[in-house]
């Protein structure tokens, strides 16, 4: 499959295939210090960085912080817990402003199981995503 574009979740889509899975996005804004994701959480959205840098972190069984990684505009949040449910494994905190793009498990889901061909695009662009970040590739 060829990339049609640099979109972490659209990578793969069309411009009309893009319409329908814009569908579930809703935009939010989140305020420098804002959480964003919290470990534990059982919600399943994914989450695409618009705008900002958001820190990724656990704490440790001393109670300390850990800082996993910082994600730039362009990366996505929870593709993982949208593939697989389990709960969130991380924190994710806004660094500044971030302007995101969430897009609702339920939604998402439902838009995928009426299109096959769509939802093979849709997960190829997320095991890319994962793969990434896995390999720790910079894209």
């Amino acid at each position: 499959m060829k990339a049609k574009n640099n979109h972490p979740l659209y990578c793969y889509l069309d411009e009309a295939e893009i319409r329908i899975v814009e569908q579930a996005r809703h935009s939010q804004v989140f305020l420098p210090g804002d959480t964003i994701i919290s470990a534990g959480d059982r919600k399943r959205d994914i989450l695409c960085i618009d705008e900002g840098v958001v820190l990724i972190f656990i704490d440790n069984d001393a109670d300390e912080t850990i800082e996993i990684a910082r994600l730039q505009a362009g990366s996505l949040l929870g593709e993982m817990n949208f593939v697989m449910p389990t709960h969130r494994t991380a924190h994710a905190k806004a660094l500044g402003e971030v302007k995101a793009s969430i897009y609702s498990y339920h939604e998402l889901s439902a838009i995928l199981a009426q299109n096959h061909s769509l939802a093979g695009k849709v997960f190829a662009a997320l095991n890319l995503q994962m793969t990434h970040k896995l390999l720790d590739i910079k894209q």
